[in-house]
């Protein structure tokens, strides 16, 4: 009497069924934290208080008002007193770091309009401007990287912590995302000038976007007229913003190096790796202050990576099968990624900026946010945290699990089952890891940590997909490798 094991059809599509629920229940739960903190925070922004909501648009406000009156933004006293008279603070509360312009005169030019409506009207229309902004780029994005559930991700975004964080604040982040992606997307589109021309806002975040424009013309160049008609329109605008109020720069140059000397002591929540380090024992000698040996260490592995890349990207026969929109999407995205997780000073609310490489990272769909690498993801992010903030698992013997675990990882990376690890805990850390500060669990953030991890997997899988098996259309000219190679490399 013979027996038959199992039919691998049937398995296959057993194991498929079984992968998409676990794949719905925890993005359901993702976006369920990501909901509940946001309607938590909120809560706690309602009714403003000092350093709440609005904390750093009542800066960029009174520096617009001060500048359009005349005076100069850089001057402390002169500042300190717009800020109050637009909404005041008890003055035992003030702190000089928080309270200080440090950007260039641009950017409190551009806010000028918007001061005749006063304090609330300007800052409700500018959050509404920065909306709107971040929800038309998000879908033209998504849609030429072949997603079709953008309202879904377009919802996930809006509720997350980072953007939650930035557009409460009154930050810029919002619109310097709709610059970067913006500028990509006409790039990729062939409209270089105009690209050039929409990246040239650059200057109102020079140090956190300053790759940008640098890897963009990289990606451009093998189109020599494009890559030229890009860099004149970067450098129209670069030259009309850095000439407003061309005057005032020295005293900018002076506001900036005052506020980097004294920011790392006052920011508790940084986003780059030197924030991280600066909370390490003090008898290792690092820091998070601009001139630390850790801070050091990290920016020049970070410029000798994108150096690499760069190298990779310019010279591999690789890259000639990429179309423009994997060119152009993963030679901007990556470089940003890698500096937003080395600079000595980008809050989370910042890492809206990652985005580009999240949806490169995750695939289209979240289809690579799949499977037992899933559910081993929740678990790994689950044991980290038991490890720190909570401190339930001892750190040798939590660290040493890791590290097994890693080392396990490595030796099963061609196992199909475990594809969805690296991009689940993409998702699971930046929806988690960024709140952990704002609700004084820690005291440092983790939002370091969801960056660096971003950043590894998203090079894994840039190196993946222009190396290895391309994904498709949206990514390549020509398919790489056989299609069986090509499906695991997508995730299934």
């Amino acid at each position: 009497m013979s027996s038959s094991g199992p039919d691998p059809k049937k398995l296959e599509e057993l194991l498929d069924r079984r992968s998409r629920r676990l794949r719905a229940l925890v993005l359901l739960l993702t976006m369920g934290i990501s909901v509940g903190v946001a309607i938590y925070a909120v809560t706690r922004f309602v009714p403003p208080r000092p350093y709440g909501l609005a904390e750093d648009f009542r800066v960029f406000f009174a520096a617009a008002k001060l500048l359009a009156g005349g005076g100069n933004p850089y001057h402390l006293g002169a500042l300190q007193a717009v800020e109050q008279a637009a909404q005041h603070y008890p003055p035992h509360g003030l702190q000089p770091i928080l309270d200080r312009f440090a950007y260039l005169p641009v950017a409190a030019t551009l806010l000028g309009p918007l001061t005749i409506l006063g304090f609330w009207p300007s800052y409700i229309v500018f959050t509404a401007i920065g909306l709107v902004a971040l929800l038309v780029v998000t879908a033209f994005l998504a849609r030429d990287l072949g997603w079709r559930r953008v309202g879904t991700m377009e919802l996930g975004v809006v509720a997350c912590w980072i953007v939650v964080l930035g557009f409460s604040a009154g930050q810029f982040d919002a619109l310097m995302f709709a610059a970067l992606g913006g500028a990509m997307l006409l790039a990729w589109h062939d409209r270089p000038l105009p690209a050039g021309l929409v990246l040239g806002l650059v200057w109102i975040k020079p140090d956190l976007l300053w790759p940008a424009p640098i890897f963009l013309f990289l990606a451009l160049l093998n189109r020599r007229a494009q890559a030229f008609w890009f860099a004149g329109g970067f450098a129209a605008t670069s030259v009309l913003c850095l000439s407003l109020h061309a005057n005032l720069l020295p005293a900018w140059w002076v506001a900036l190096r005052g506020f980097a000397a004294s920011v790392a002591g006052g920011q508790p929540d940084l986003a780059g790796l030197p924030g991280l380090l600066g909370a390490a024992p003090k008898s290792w000698g690092l820091g998070a202050g601009m001139g630390a040996l850790g801070t050091f260490f990290v920016v020049a592995v970070a410029l000798v990576s994108m150096g690499v890349f760069s190298v990779w990207m310019m010279t591999s026969s690789d890259w000639r099968r990429v179309s423009a929109v994997g060119r152009i999407a993963w030679g901007v995205g990556l470089p940003v990624a890698i500096w937003l997780a080395a600079t000595p000073y980008a809050h989370p609310n910042d890492d809206v900026l990652l985005l580009p490489l999240f949806m490169l990272t995750v695939g289209r769909d979240a289809r690579r946010v799949h499977g037992l690498g899933l559910g081993l993801a929740l678990l790994v992010l689950v044991w980290f945290l038991l490890i720190w903030p909570l401190g339930v698992i001892p750190w040798p013997v939590g660290l040493l699990a890791l590290a097994g675990l890693a080392v396990v990882l490595w030796r099963r990376r061609t196992d199909v089952r475990l594809t969805g690890f690296g991009a689940g805990l993409c998702l699971l850390a930046l929806a988690t890891l960024p709140v952990v500060w704002p609700f004084h669990v820690l005291r440092v953030g983790l939002t370091p940590v969801a960056v660096l991890l971003l950043v590894v997997e998203g090079a894994r899988t840039c190196w993946m997909e222009v190396g290895g098996a391309g994904t498709g259309p949206a990514y390549v000219v020509e398919q790489q490798g056989t299609p069986e190679a090509a499906s695991a490399a997508a995730g299934g």
